[in-house]
């Protein structure tokens, strides 16, 4: 039996027992009693009660394991020897960009599982990103002045995403489907103001099957609402049979341009006023694209002459709105025109509805 110094003992031949204070050979120790005296006592008449520290040549096992739990304690964890490597900022990350999609498009979606039996068969809520926007939105019921949070979250670019599903029963108590919309680009001129809109839907329209039309985000017919609508649309939903008809036939006639004044050689500061009603004198019956097609040929000729007279600067006044046409100008100046630098014009004379063009430094 192996003694170590430390180690707790009893006598087998005596009452008590003590510490192991000293080796005096293979055979025999010193135990110091509980009344403090030492006694030199044989290595046979002791049984060890709790160990200490290993007196004379370790055996094998004990090499062994000395030597395992020295490699154990020396050697470098994995997470030790390894360099914590921070990961790297990306930051935000456009996808699934599709070219020339760049106007805010998304789509409220009610889709039936069949257009034959759209009660029977089960409808589906649909939010659709139909453009290069990465969305944040908010979906929620309204009953009354209570609103409910059904879902919420992020919406990729050119994707779309299921809200909810409805039965039979849930038509007999629709609530109006509201929602809020934050849209952003990685890069833009301008930040965009959020959308909210409320949709209300007649349970009539369920039971026919007109109702749903052929689209391009399903296989099957659907009714499909714009959660963006530009105030000219909004007014000629607006509008009777009658007096949609009369815009139509006004907007075949060639709008007349007003004449703008013409630019002297050499001056210093030359203002356009984009302004739709001070290019046309009749806008009746144009789209919006109409009328920013409209804008941007009088910006273009604008900037062609101001360049061919020797202009220093021009101020084009686009206004504040919804920045429809602010953006495409300044995409237009940072495409084609990348040798002239530019900015927002003086704000005390135009506040945030006009952009300045340095055409000579």
């Amino acid at each position: 039996m192996q003694i170590k110094i430390g180690d707790r003992v009893r006598f087998l031949n005596d009452v008590g027992g003590g510490k192991v204070t000293s080796i005096i050979n293979p055979n025999m120790v010193n135990v110091e009693t509980e009344d403090g005296f030492e006694l030199p006592t044989l290595v046979t008449e002791l049984v060890v009660v709790s160990g200490g520290d290993t007196y004379g040549i370790p055996d094998e096992a004990s090499e062994k394991n000395t030597a395992v739990e020295t490699t154990k304690a020396t050697k470098a964890t994995p997470e030790e020897e390894e360099e914590e490597i921070e990961p790297e900022f990306v930051g935000f990350a456009e996808i699934n960009q599709v070219e020339g999609n760049d106007q805010p498009h998304f789509i409220f979606a009610v889709v039936p599982e069949d257009a034959n039996n759209a009660v029977g068969a089960g409808i589906t809520l649909y939010l659709i990103n139909d453009c290069n926007y990465s969305v944040l939105y908010q979906f929620a019921y309204r009953r009354d002045q209570n609103y409910e949070t059904r879902d919420s979250g992020t919406l990729e670019p050119n994707t779309r995403i299921q809200l909810e599903q409805l039965t039979q029963a849930d038509l007999s108590d629709l609530p109006a489907f509201c929602f809020q919309l934050l849209y952003f680009r990685k890069h833009a001129t301008s930040m965009e103001a959020p959308v909210q809109k409320e949709i209300t839907l007649n349970p009539v329209k369920f039971y026919k099957q007109n109702s749903f039309s052929k689209n391009d985000y399903f296989r099957n017919p659907a009714m499909t609402f714009s959660l963006v609508t530009d105030p000219l649309t909004a007014e000629l939903e607006k509008l009777s049979d009658k007096e949609f008809k009369k815009i139509v036939r006004e907007k075949e006639k060639p709008a007349q341009k007003k004449m703008q004044p013409v630019s002297l050689p050499n001056q210093d500061l030359v203002e356009i006023d984009l302004h739709i009603q001070e290019l046309l004198d009749n806008i009746s019956g144009l789209s919006n694209a109409d009328m920013l097609k409209v804008q941007m040929d009088t910006f273009r000729e604008e900037m062609a002459k101001a360049i061919d007279l020797g202009v220093k600067k021009i101020v084009f006044i686009h206004g504040v709105g919804n920045g429809v046409l602010k953006n495409e100008l300044r995409r237009e100046l940072q495409r084609k025109y990348r040798k002239y630098s530019f900015q927002d014009a003086s704000f005390q004379e135009y506040g945030f509805g006009a952009t300045m063009v340095n055409l000579k430094r």
